[in-house]
């Protein structure tokens, strides 16, 4: 059996965590293969056990309706929302009834870093940042009304995160929505986040270990990644402590 400190750990850690190499549909609980997303939403195709299927039989005409008729938000995951492990957190109480299509974009003119932020659960969450010439390749979920409410009250909206519009390329025709990204309100560490593809930003490029490492450099600390993670993770008010003082970090 493992221990608490050691799942504490290994989930800081793992940030922005793991995902698919290729867009996805979270349906219901479970994460399929998007083949294809060429013409409308109805004729995505989906990689099942069975053989491929179309997002309008696997879904159903009346879940497809809300994205057919543009009622959806297309929101950029420059962290951990197109994890499909916290899709599956953040939507816990919606496994019987959830359609998210995650697929991918550029952004030009931006690059993602990480956060002045330490989230709860111990990781340095990852922020879009405006950057001249600068591009980055993401993620992006299409939400439904409902869906992009309860994202909202994850991310903390208007407090930590605020939406800010971008404008991507490379988005499949059927996706004409405006898009947004979460933009850390408070800033960010100059440290490029590793999980995503960014160029012409000259910051040097790390996992959540370096994260965790700017973090300690920044608040002035003398301890290992590990001491700092398990001290934040075991103690809410000491990380809320750390967080507001990192978010001063310029």
């Amino acid at each position: 059996m493992i221990d608490t400190d050691t799942l504490h750990l290994q989930w800081a850690l793992s940030y922005p965590f793991p995902r698919p190499q290729t867009p996805f549909v979270f349906l219901d609980g479970a994460t399929w293969p998007l083949l294809r997303t060429r013409g409308p939403f109805s004729s995505w195709t989906i990689e099942k056990p069975g053989g491929e299927v179309t997002l309008g039989e696997a879904a159903g005409e009346k879940r497809l309706a809300a994205l057919e008729d543009g009622r959806y938000h297309a929101v950029a995951a420059v962290g951990s929302n197109a994890a499909p492990a916290q899709l599956r957190r953040k939507f816990a109480d919606q496994l019987d009834d959830v359609l998210i299509p995650v697929i991918q974009i550029e952004i030009p003119g931006h690059v993602v870093a990480y956060a002045n932020r330490l989230a709860v659960y111990g990781s340095v969450p990852a922020t879009l940042t405006p950057l001249e010439g600068g591009s980055v390749t993401v993620w992006a979920t299409l939400l439904s009304n409902r869906d992009y409410e309860i994202m909202n009250a994850t991310e903390d909206r208007g407090d930590i995160y605020d939406g800010v519009p971008i404008a991507p390329v490379h988005v499949p025709e059927a996706v004409t929505r405006p898009f947004e990204a979460y933009a850390c309100l408070t800033g960010h560490l100059p440290l490029l986040v590793s999980a995503f593809r960014s160029t012409g930003c000259p910051w040097p490029v790390g996992g959540q270990w370096e994260a965790q490492s700017a973090a300690i450099h920044a608040l002035g600390l003398d301890m290992s990644v590990d001491q700092f993670v398990l001290e934040n993770t075991s103690d809410p008010a000491l990380r809320e402590q750390r967080d507001l003082a990192l978010s001063k970090v310029r």
